[in-house]
């Protein structure tokens, strides 16, 4: 069975920047481009992998992340924060996400981050390159 990710990005060029790196990892993707959206797509899907950027439209990603705090802190395990933010503020806020990356992410780190994230057998993730 195909995973399934959330990608929470307000730059359009961004968001299919990556979307494709996430769909390199055998995923299906959803997009969001606000929090508001982001939130509504989490309450109705479960997703193996999220990347949530911080400064969004209608509600930022640090809404996002109390709002799944609250209703399935299990999730918080599952974001990769990309964010132009300082990320070790993020990690201090939010210690559970699997992930906090600076802009403009180096797809090299971000692609590990997905797979341990992901917690790709090996093989699997060196196939899939």
């Amino acid at each position: 069975m195909r995973r399934k990710a959330l990608v929470v990005e307000d730059d359009a060029v961004t968001r299919s920047l990556l979307r494709k790196l996430v769909e390199a990892q055998d995923c299906d993707v959803d997009e969001a481009r606000d929090g508001l959206t982001a939130i509504e797509l989490l309450d109705m899907n479960d997703y193996n992998v999220i990347l949530l950027d911080i400064v969004l439209p209608k509600l930022s990603g640090t809404v996002v992340m109390d709002h799944l705090f609250v209703t399935n802190p299990a999730l918080l395990e599952r974001i990769i924060v990309v964010t132009g933010l300082n990320v070790e503020d993020i990690r201090k806020l939010f210690p559970t996400v699997c992930y906090a990356l600076s802009k403009p992410v180096i797809p090299k780190r971000l692609m590990d981050s997905i797979h341990k994230c992901l917690r790709l057998p090996a093989d699997e993730y060196l196939t899939s390159q």
